[in-house]
């Protein structure tokens, strides 16, 4: 498989003090990536580097074959990379249909938007996303009167409406029941393939379920890479977090 990103001695520097260290990643087509590490290793500065949410101190990032450091934010989507934040950041006075048809922008004229997603593409992608996060039965209720599951759903399925290549997704299942995490690993099962993608996550029985590769941050670097078995195996990382549990304790 051909990689579709790679951060090339990718650091981020306040002054003295270095978050993400020399850090370099390669994530191939279709793959899951989870990025796992304790509060503090660099994975959220990571996600933001790649996404020009920040600028880089030194180092690329290239996606697709093209480099993208020092992009916008809204070039970089353009490019075909979406993001999911921890907080879901969804219209709660606007309905599912309505939130799905805000996300589903093309050009920065809102009324050509809505007449794009009227036609049979727009409804096409509609009807397949709905689908994808099992909101078919939603999709006329307010975005406030969601439960915090189908709120984080919800707002999967905005970033999917622009069909990114490579969906970064930080802490998807956080605050949900056990019910809602099962249903959200199978959802990003059947994303990966079609879509590749960085999970931030802390829900290791989550993380067991859908990744391909784990990377394990530890001060701004990778410590470990691989398998999960491999990695929870590795010496080093036992060495790091002091426990019998394995990477448990890292995330």
């Amino acid at each position: 498989m051909s990689t579709i990103l790679e951060l090339q001695g990718v650091t981020k520097a306040y002054d003295q003090y270095t978050v993400v260290d020399n850090f370099n990643l390669q994530v191939t087509m279709g793959e899951l990536r989870c990025l796992l590490g304790p509060n503090g290793a660099g994975k959220t500065t990571t996600m933001d580097l790649i996404t020009g949410r920040q600028k880089m101190t030194s180092g690329k990032v290239i996606f697709n074959g093209r480099n993208i450091s020092g992009m916008t934010e809204h070039r970089i989507v353009q490019q075909g990379i979406g993001r999911k934040f921890q907080i879901p950041a969804v219209f709660k006075d606007l309905t599912v249909r309505d939130n799905l048809q805000v996300a589903f922008t093309r050009t920065t004229n809102p009324f050509m938007n809505m007449v794009e997603f009227g036609r049979g593409g727009g409804r096409a992608r509609l009807q397949e996303v709905v689908e994808l996060v099992g909101l078919e039965k939603r999709l006329d209720e307010l975005g406030g009167n969601l439960s915090h599951g189908e709120t984080q759903w919800l707002e999967i399925g905005m970033v999917l409406t622009q069909n990114p290549k490579l969906l970064l997704m930080d802490e998807p299942t956080a605050g949900m029941t056990e019910q809602e995490t099962q249903k959200t690993s199978e959802i990003f099962n059947r994303l990966k393939g079609e879509h590749t993608l960085i999970v931030v996550e802390h829900d290791m029985t989550f993380v067991r379920e859908i990744a391909d590769i784990i990377t394990l941050m530890h001060l701004g670097k990778t410590l470990a890479e691989g398998p999960m078995d491999e990695v929870e195996n590795n010496p080093k990382v036992r060495e790091v977090y002091l426990g019998t549990e394995g990477i448990s304790d890292a995330a």
